[in-house]
């Protein structure tokens, strides 16, 4: 059988080298390739990558890695997470080191691991972070992650996405504990910032995603002011030409607070002149890891197919998305909990979706989408009452939204500093009551996921170097001794994790044994806590009953639609005018808010939520989170 396979890639790599066109290939730069616009923005047929594809896709990295004489390992996943193929080239790095390239010590500054697990990971995230309205890259990732946006641009604040790199994980109740074909999957180290993973598309649709690793160091690019002939984006970019971006929907087709991100230093011209002749991919050289499936080539599944895990639904009139269990029904059905019954859950849904629908998108093209989120609600314990998505919305913030959910829940809670004194971590605890001045973790504010940012920075305020740290973040390299801050050792996030994490590492071949939760302090925050906007406490006559979490488009667009949803206004726009609070809706009054809490400078207010000017596309109306809605 192998003959006919290596014939019928012969015949496809002939076409992408002399540029013969296709439904992917020819006509690619660094921005995409102008053959792959379809027009697609959420709309467009669902299509997978077949197993012969997949080869395909591993062949042509194996070309140019031969090419530009290294040796490379390559994983290829489907969009919801599924690894399609594992393949290590003999002679390839068997280990990958963290380098936050800060100098920075602790956390997982140092450690090694293998690097099939960079590779999974680095191709998972160019799936998750990528949709039919945007494509992005662990390069993309990179640029948004870290202590100030754009990187290297000294007293900006820091990355729009800053701590989204700990989601994802292999430990936590969501992703860890999917199970068969159903998405979305963990990836063993979160999202990647390192170079070399890419989206994969095929007819305009979202198909997967690509990862390379070969040179040993797990990083990121901290200047961006160049331009890195990185090879292992090279192999990425060389392995995706047959299913490449869409030109019109790569990253730097997208400006955030009026910056271009970046999608690839990296383009085909240069790459030098590859033999046109297919490599044998000898079956030993697939790499299976219980976790993550036999590294086999295999099909990807159909996003929004009962297989996939995330099926196309109705809420509100909006086309939306649900997660599914291995019987075919949904993993969350709407339930409610004491003063939050299921009524006001499907009304809070609804409203955060219609308002969705009605906000202008951030990170997609064309200009003037609809923002596409998952929205995820809580009960004050961070159970699961309700969950709903956009059609389309990129896969990380499903993990993303609930991480936003717990962590205003908990951080709104009577007994949160309790919890982490239990934990082990009350140091933090303590460091940010004398930070504020006053004991803040026993139900006294109500904690958003942009307030907890705002304090889990490794300058405050936020991005001014030469400040001292937020008290749930480590300090900046040099102001300190050990630990110090780096995108690998972000403070009480990562601490919260790292145990559970690394035993989840140690039982990659045991995979009924992940997916049981991460943090240190149970189930209330068993994937972890985020630490970028986009999430409301919900209150009943003055209580904390719960939170929303929303993720996926910009984060004041997050910020948004939790509050708008959560809002009087929003509850009546969705037809709900009877549930909920005859001014605020769910939302904490006023005098509860973080953004009451003053730090230890001048004007250092902490912040509750920030909505964008004119947010919404059917209307000019604007400071539509200000009052007392």
């Amino acid at each position: 059988m192998r003959k006919p396979i290596h014939l019928l890639v012969s015949i496809v790599i002939l076409c992408l080298l002399s540029a013969c066109g296709g439904g992917g290939g020819g006509g690619s730069s660094n921005s995409g390739s102008d053959a792959a616009n379809f027009g697609c923005s959420g709309g467009c047929a669902g299509q997978n990558l077949s197993a012969e594809e997949v080869r395909i896709v591993i062949g042509n990295g194996v070309l140019g890695a031969q090419a530009l004489g290294v040796q490379a390992t390559f994983a290829v996943v489907d969009r919801v997470g599924n690894v399609l193929a594992l393949y290590q080239m003999p002679g390839a790095a068997q280990d990958t080191v963290f380098d936050g390239q800060f100098g920075a010590a602790g956390g997982l500054e140092g450690l090694t691991v293998p690097s099939t697990l960079a590779a999974i990971s680095k191709a998972g995230t160019g799936a998750y972070l990528s949709s039919q309205g945007n494509a992005f890259s662990t390069r993309t990732a990179s640029q948004i992650i870290q202590d100030h946006f754009n990187p290297g641009e000294e007293d900006q604040p820091g990355g729009p996405l800053f701590g989204v790199q700990f989601s994802q994980l292999p430990c936590g109740d969501l992703n860890g504990g999917s199970s068969g074909s159903a998405g979305p999957k963990s990836l063993p180290l979160g999202l990647s910032a390192d170079p070399g993973g890419l989206p994969l598309y095929k007819n305009g649709d979202l198909v997967g995603g690509i990862g390379v690793e070969l040179d040993g160091i797990y990083r990121l690019d901290r200047n961006i002011q160049d331009r890195d002939l990185d090879p292992e984006e090279q192999l990425a970019l060389f392995a995706s030409q047959s299913f490449a971006a869409p030109s019109e929907r790569t990253g730097d087709n997208i400006f955030v607070a009026g910056k271009t991100l970046r999608f690839t230093d990296a383009a085909q011209s240069d790459f030098p002149v590859v033999a046109e002749i297919f490599p044998d991919l000898g079956a030993e050289n697939f790499v299976a890891i219980p976790a993550f499936g036999s590294g086999q080539p295999r099909d990807g599944q159909i996003y929004g197919s009962a297989a996939s895990g995330v099926v196309r639904s109705v809420r509100a009139g909006v086309a939306s998305a649900v997660l599914t269990n291995s019987a075919g029904g949904p993993r969350y059905p709407t339930r409610g909990a004491g003063a939050l019954p299921a009524a006001a859950v499907d009304a809070i849904l609804d409203s955060a979706l219609l308002t969705a629908q009605r906000s202008r998108a951030a990170i997609r093209t064309p200009r003037d989408s609809s923002a596409r989120v998952t929205i995820f609600i809580v009960d004050a314990e961070g159970t699961v009452l309700g969950m709903a998505a956009s059609e389309d919305a990129p896969l990380f913030g499903i993990d993303v939204a609930l991480q936003k959910a717990r962590t205003a829940a908990f951080f709104s809670s009577p007994d949160a500093g309790n919890a982490l004194v239990g934990a082990g971590l009350g140091g933090y605890a303590q460091a940010l009551s004398a930070f504020l001045g006053r004991q803040v973790l026993d139900g006294s504010v109500a904690f958003t996921a942009r307030a907890i940012g705002n304090l889990s920075r490794p300058f405050f305020t936020d991005g001014i170097v030469g400040n001292p740290n937020g008290p749930l973040s480590h300090p900046f390299p040099g102001a300190a001794g050990s630990p110090s801050w780096s995108p690998f050792n972000t403070g009480l996030q990562l601490d919260l994790v790292q145990g559970q994490l690394a035993a989840a590492l140690g039982n990659l071949s045991n995979p009924a044994a992940l997916g049981h939760g991460c943090s240190a302090v149970g189930r209330r925050l068993a994937n972890g806590i985020q630490i970028f906007p986009g999430s409301v406490p919900l209150y009943s006559d003055g209580r904390l009953v719960g939170a929303i979490g929303i993720s996926g488009d910009g984060v004041d667009q997050d910020d948004l639609i939790a509050y708008y949803g959560a809002s009087r206004e929003g509850l009546d726009a969705a037809g709900h005018a009877g549930i909920g609070d005859a001014v605020y809706g769910f939302n904490a009054p006023p005098s509860l808010r973080s953004d009451n809490l003053i730090g230890p400078f001048t004007d250092t207010r902490l912040r509750y939520v920030n909505c964008p000017e004119r947010p919404f596309i059917d209307d000019n109306s604007q400071n539509v989170c200000d009052g007392g809605v």
